[in-house]
């Protein structure tokens, strides 16, 4: 695969890469519109945050497509969503 990639992205990529953090984590509990959710995933993509925990005790988390432009595919999604009460617990 990485031989359809230009030399110029590569490049890019490990620029990018060495700006992202884990030191700022964004936990998004019961979110229920897809636009919002999505705009969300946006925005740590934007500022470089890598991990994204998702708790889904009363709502499934679900995007739109046109919104998020394919942020979450570079983003770490961690879904706490198999107990009634997921933020007691670790996901």
């Amino acid at each position: 695969m990485l031989e359809h990639i230009s030399e110029n992205k590569l490049n890019l990529f490990d620029t990018i890469i060495q700006d992202l953090t884990r030191h700022i984590t964004v936990a998004l509990e019961n979110i229920f519109q897809p636009h919002n959710a999505s705009a969300l995933l946006r925005s740590c993509d934007c500022f470089g945050i890598q991990d994204i925990h998702i708790i889904e005790n009363n709502n499934k988390f679900e995007t739109n497509r046109d919104v998020a432009l394919g942020s979450s595919k570079w983003l770490n999604l961690m879904r706490c969503n198999k107990q009634e009460n997921n933020t007691l617990d670790e996901c």
